[in-house]
């Protein structure tokens, strides 16, 4: 009777550390979801037809502050059948949501133009597009890559890989 008290006891207490352990371990390789920021540069060819030329050249600074709200930094310049303007504006990001593992949705709030930024918004909606499906919102799939850096994208193809700070 006491040798299967012993044993009983034992398997509890190991039971009980593999639990300890497994919780520890989970918590302590937990990614952290928020806040999420990464940028990057990258090359954006627009040109839809030969009578006309787009090219973007552009920083982005992707910041999801928390689960609901965020925004979007766009820094670079915009180049347009040889003109070349400055484009800097924030697209700032409300009601968000987590839809699955990787992917997050949120309300475009607004945008917002510098006062150095100079590129037409004809231009500019172009890009959005890219960016977007449709204007009023952003989706967008995070996947890690390896260990900080992540591709990010959008609803119809990859956008661009960042390096998260």
């Amino acid at each position: 009777m006491k040798r299967s008290t012993n044993i009983a006891l034992v398997c509890t207490l190991t039971a009980l550390l593999i639990v300890i352990f497994s919780v520890i371990y989970f918590l302590s390789h937990k990614n952290k979801d928020f806040p999420f920021r990464c940028s990057t540069f990258s090359r954006y060819d627009l040109s839809r037809s030969a009578e006309k030329n787009i090219e973007f050249a552009i920083s982005h600074d992707l910041r999801f502050e928390t689960k609901s709200d965020g925004y979007l930094l766009l820094n670079g310049q915009a180049e347009v059948d040889g003109h070349t303007f400055i484009l800097n504006r924030r697209i700032v990001f409300i009601n968000g949501a987590k839809l699955d593992d990787d992917t997050y949705k949120y309300k475009i709030d607004e945008i917002i133009t510098s006062t150095i930024d100079n590129t037409p918004n004809e231009f500019f909606n172009l890009l959005l597009a890219e960016i977007t499906l449709d204007p009023s919102y952003l989706q967008l799939d995070v996947d890690k890559v390896d260990e900080g850096s992540y591709l990010i994208g959008g609803p119809l193809s990859y956008l661009f890989i960042c390096q998260r700070y």
